[in-house]
């Protein structure tokens, strides 16, 4: 059996981001975590008919895909699937400000001998920290997710920072201090429960796979903080104000139709030869909750064959690879879906089509 050059955005197989859309990077060498395939023949839910939808209808075109019914492949799995760092920046670099904070074109160099942290709010007496003192702290490195509030993009990268609670520690809190917002110099910034930052135990992160934070990053330091949407991860943070709230501030997840977000990354330039062994990959991710299962359909979401990611923790995202053999020629396209530890199926499956000859 053949394995065909799979063709993938940008030619090479891996996973990396763009608010754009998905494009591909090299990925780290992976465990192989096998699964052995379950069958769901539930069908997809019905379509409105077009009567129904009260307004008028057009004709449109419609691709004719081969079915396959129940498809089965070889299944795996990894958590430690890393983002190459210059992909990372391009997503913070690209990114708007509602899908992962402030965009890294909105900011100036900073000179790091002159960069400080102002601790303010209701604090007993106001704390400047100079990077010389950051520098001092006890460096966290970590792997961590960065996921998008209102797209499927995703990434995971390696960082080292400080974390956020030692830098709280060099204030002197007020009592009933509860909530803390992280502020870059405009003054953006979301305000936050302190215990949640607390919890999660955010970090002041200042390099990204062994690489320093560009100005786009938001050098010198930005938060990352564990099962948080992006839009939390202030960049350039030069002001962390604490506060006594009447109200303490919600955390937003992300949007309900982005819930198990799943993409597969693949697009394929060339057609394949009846035989050959085709091989997808892609990612999917909850934001904290913990992804149970990878399910595939060749037949439009007639049938899902399910395979679990078992053991699989809800911190890091879930980096599949899916390999195909197909037994006839004609047009394909692969769905994918993701299913949380809770239940939660995508609202939007990702696609791929390809061809065989």
């Amino acid at each position: 059996m053949k394995k065909k050059g799979l063709k993938i955005v940008s030619g090479i197989t891996g996973a990396a981001c763009l608010l754009g859309g998905c494009v591909s990077a090299p990925a780290v060498a992976m465990p192989v975590v096998e699964a052995e395939p379950t069958v769901d023949v539930t069908p997809a839910p019905e379509t409105p008919a077009e009567s129904d939808l009260g307004v008028e209808v057009k004709e449109r075109e419609q691709e004719t895909y081969t079915k396959v019914a129940n498809v089965q492949g070889a299944f795996a799995f990894s958590q430690d699937v890393l983002t190459p760092p210059d992909e990372i920046f391009n997503l913070f670099g690209t990114a708007a400000t509602y899908a992962c904070a402030k965009p890294g074109f909105a900011f100036d160099e900073v000179d790091r001998q002159e960069y400080y942290i102002n601790v303010s709010g209701n604090i007993k007496k106001t704390c400047t920290i100079g990077i010389k003192e950051l520098e001092k702290l006890e460096s966290v490195e970590r792997n961590m997710v960065c996921t998008c509030a209102m797209s499927v993009t995703a990434a995971q990268a390696s960082v080292r920072g400080v974390r956020v609670a030692d830098v709280i520690s060099m204030a002197d809190l007020e009592d009933g201090v509860n909530t803390i917002t992280m502020k870059d110099a405009s003054g953006y910034g979301i305000p936050m429960p302190l215990s949640y930052v607390l919890e999660k135990d955010a970090l002041l992160v200042y390099e990204i796979g062994d690489v320093p934070l560009t100005t786009s990053q938001g050098a010198p330091m930005q938060v990352w903080m564990p099962d948080t949407v992006a839009k939390y991860f202030t960049r350039q943070v030069t002001e962390i104000e604490l506060t006594a709230e009447d109200e303490v501030p919600q955390v937003a997840g992300p949007d309900d139709i982005y819930r198990a977000k799943v993409s597969v990354v693949n697009r394929f330039e060339d057609s394949f030869a009846v035989g050959d062994l085709i091989a997808f990959e892609g990612y999917a991710d909850d934001c904290g909750t913990a992804i149970a299962a990878v399910e595939f359909s060749l037949d439009g979401g007639e049938t899902w064959t399910t395979y679990e990611t078992t053991d699989a923790n809800g911190e890091q995202w879930v980096y599949w690879h899916f390999e195909y053999v197909a037994e006839t020629a004609g047009s394909y396209k692969l769905d994918v879906r993701a299913v949380t530890a809770e239940g939660t199926v995508s609202p939007l499956a990702s696609s791929v089509v390809f061809t065989v000859e």
